[in-house]
């Protein structure tokens, strides 16, 4: 069994080609808030971004002004035909330990992202996404892509929204649509049940849209972005065993309310070729979310694996060679 030291010798991301640093500690200019009772922080790391109040879905109509989400005042519920999509249902296992993050407008809370989809045809759709650069959100692909299943969802319309908190939008949103996304021509092609081969191409990353069109918000610059970490050999698979690793997402549950994050962690129990199995805590609505580890030593979180399926134990498609590869060429990202 690995030891906490071997846990926490892990590649300098200065040396080691198989990790992408995250950006975060510096995206308030290098300067944080002094922890005083009673100061609004919320409200001194929002200023600058144009927050939004936000509200759940409504079925999607054909409406003049384009019939996708509500933004009325108070927020509409969800319509009973509104799902969130997955490659199967993911679960909790034995008693739920995921808890609600409070204040998602600090790191890394508000680098994770609730996606509402408006698919060509049929409800809204739901999942979660994460930065991984300046101008590049990691999803499971899909949550906005689907031929499988009988599902053949196509997402016309996606609404991300960093670090959404309720009804409250703290860093605005964008609206984009699927010629902005880049989903592996393997999953694209994939039809009827799911294989592993599919699976294993179940992910992809959506542009941010260019500044004219962002309306406010241009770039994860200000809001940083998780690392990525490969283990490309067996060496650095043997230390991934029992791994603690941390999760986050916007479950879509009847006893949580709409819109929030909820976390939860738990260590590796399993890491295959293409997946990595793991005892967290998800449900639906949290495919696309960010499976990562916390390095003590380099003070950087690295994402190993994207939240795809649940089972009895959880599973995230694993962040291959090749994955990383694709992953550093879409997102323009040399370190």
């Amino acid at each position: 069994m690995a030891t906490i030291e071997q846990h926490k010798a892990v590649s300098d991301p200065q040396h080691d080609p198989w990790v992408l640093p995250s950006f975060m500690s510096e995206t308030n200019g290098g300067g944080s808030a002094e922890q005083v009772p009673g100061f609004n922080i919320f409200r001194a790391i929002t200023s600058g971004f144009e927050s939004k109040r936000v509200a759940g879905p409504t079925t999607v109509l054909a409406r003049p002004d384009g019939g996708f989400f509500s933004e009325g005042t108070p927020p509409l519920s969800p319509s009973p035909q509104a799902r969130a999509f997955a490659a199967k249902p993911e679960n909790v296992m034995g008693v739920d330990n995921r808890a609600m993050v409070p204040d998602t407008s600090t790191t890394p809370w508000r680098c994770i992202c609730h996606l509402e989809v408006e698919y060509e045809s049929g409800p809204v759709g739901f999942g979660t996404g994460f930065i991984i650069g300046p101008k590049a959100v990691l999803t499971a692909a899909h949550v906005i892509y689907n031929n499988t299943g009988g599902n053949n969802r196509r997402a016309r319309n996606i609404r991300v929204i960093p670090g959404r908190n309720g009804t409250t939008a703290p860093y605005g949103y964008f609206v984009t649509s699927l010629d902005r996304c880049i989903i592996p021509e393997q999953w694209r092609q994939a039809s009827d049940t799911i294989g592993d081969t599919a699976a294993a191409a179940d992910y992809a990353v959506i542009q941010f849209p260019e500044q004219s069109e962002c309306d406010g918000l241009t770039s994860a610059d200000r809001l940083g972005y998780f690392g990525l970490k490969c283990f490309a050999d067996e060496d650095s698979e043997n230390k991934a065993q029992m791994l603690f690793v941390n999760n986050a997402g916007y479950p879509y549950e009847a006893d949580k309310p709409y819109g929030t994050l909820w976390y939860n962690a738990g260590r590796i129990r399993k890491m295959g070729p293409s997946f990595v199995e793991y005892m967290v805590d998800t449900e639906g609505g949290q495919s696309g979310s960010p499976v990562y580890f916390y390095d003590d030593q380099t003070k950087q979180r690295y994402v190993i694996a994207v939240h795809t399926t649940g089972d009895f134990v959880n599973r995230g498609l694993r962040i291959t060679p090749e994955i990383f590869t694709n992953l550093k060429q879409w997102t323009g990202r040399s370190i």
